[in-house]
């Protein structure tokens, strides 16, 4: 009898000891969240590829509508209709798994939309977004190169 007294708090101990939650914590990577103002899932955006750049700690994911996820499928060159969105993260520690990176604060927002232009060809929009507040940046001299590479980037062996 005097076993089951000294046994009834040593197990109740261990059963309040098996808390997995940490209160205040949220299981979702909120900082990682893309803002709503830019519709990411209203335009009907889909992943097309990832990437990871271990020197600046950046992982990125590219975002296209249909149209976009087939000409990049096809390795065709772009075509009217087709919209872009690439977004930029700082990696962080992953608080849960060891050794695991997760995404952090959204570093760059960058959108291509593309137009029907003369004679067929596409006309691209690009607009980069950047800063705490995602602002739309007014520095044009690295444009070329950003429209060059995200239309560079290989989409990702789908089923």
């Amino acid at each position: 009898m005097k076993s089951a007294y000294l046994l009834l708090p040593a197990f109740a101990l261990f059963l309040s000891s098996c808390s997995n939650k940490e209160e205040g914590k949220s299981i979702f990577n909120e900082k990682a969240a893309l803002p709503a103002s830019f519709n990411i899932g209203k335009l009907g955006l889909k992943v097309i590829t990832t990437t990871i750049n271990k020197k600046q700690r950046t992982m990125s994911t590219l975002y296209g509508n249909d149209q976009a996820l087939n000409t990049a499928k096809e390795g065709k060159p772009a075509e009217p209709n087709e919209i872009l969105a690439l977004a930029t993260w700082k990696q962080q520690d992953d608080e849960r798994w060891f050794g695991a990176k997760i995404p952090g604060k959204l570093e760059t927002l960058e959108m291509i939309k593309t137009t029907a232009g003369n004679g067929g060809i596409a006309q691209v929009n690009y607009q980069r977004y950047a800063g705490d507040k995602m602002a739309l940046s007014g520095d044009t001299s690295l444009n070329r190169e950003r429209i060059k590479y995200i239309f560079d980037q290989k989409p990702s062996v789908m089923p």
